[in-house]
């Protein structure tokens, strides 16, 4: 399954980050490296189809950013959203293991990011929902059982990444790196396990929906959608 490429990413959450923290007074960061440090965490919320907003988890109050040169995205469908949180996992997967590595210098996650983004990504998703719909409506009943079993894990490693996170009140240390990396791995590997129970019909038309999804986000993130030639983006 071909996902958003991690470069694609960083450059989607980079530029609407950038054009949120210009358009809001209440954004108050100061350097590149704690800046840097919000936005990765802020990528969970990537299941919506309109870009990124950097999450501030220091501010219980927040207020969204509507730009108004950004089209409303499409209703998601419940297979499209299985795929993209597992391309956000992917992500989070990707960041810590460079942090880690040292392929990203001068550059923290901090457990409450964590916690704050895997809130984010459950409430924005409705990942739980949206699978149950899916293995409700469009897997095969022979393939049910193994489908809940997927779908119930999916959520237990969320948990976990969130319980988890929320007991460290310090750095993280490496190993914890890794930990919360491997997380997310499960996390991708129980959905795209879930993803491939599909009938062939069905992934292909969400597959389709993904691809669709993709392209209309790096558009907006390289500044080149047109309305008039592009059209809204729908799913019939």
């Amino acid at each position: 399954m071909k996902l958003l490429s991690y470069i694609a990413a960083v450059l989607l959450f980079l530029t609407t980050a950038a054009a949120w923290t210009a358009s809001s007074e209440r954004a108050s960061i100061s350097t590149r490296r704690s800046w840097l440090c919000k936005s990765a965490a802020a990528v969970a919320a990537t299941v919506a189809l309109q870009p990124v907003l950097p999450a501030l988890a220091e501010e219980e109050d927040q207020v969204a950013y509507n730009n108004p040169n950004i089209p409303a995205g499409p209703e998601e469908k419940s297979g499209l959203v299985v795929l993209r949180v597992a391309e956000v996992a992917q992500f989070q997967e990707k960041i810590l293991r460079a942090i880690l590595n040292g392929e990203i210098k001068d550059v923290i996650v901090t457990p409450q990011q964590l916690v704050f983004g895997t809130q984010i990504l459950l409430r924005n998703s409705n990942v739980s929902g949206n699978m149950k719909m899916m293995i409700d409506d469009e897997i095969p009943r022979s393939r049910q059982r193994e489908a809940r079993i997927r779908a119930a894990n999916t959520m237990n490693v969320l948990q976990k990444i969130s319980s988890n996170a929320a007991k460290i009140e310090r750095e993280m240390s490496p190993a914890e790196y890794e930990e919360f990396a491997n997380l997310y791995r499960l996390v991708r590997v129980e959905l795209n396990g879930l993803y491939e129970l599909l009938a062939e019909k069905e992934r292909d038309k969400y597959y389709g929906y993904f691809v669709a999804v993709t392209d209309y986000e790096k558009k907006i993130a390289e500044g080149v959608y047109n309305p008039d030639l592009d059209g809204v983006l729908k799913f019939d």
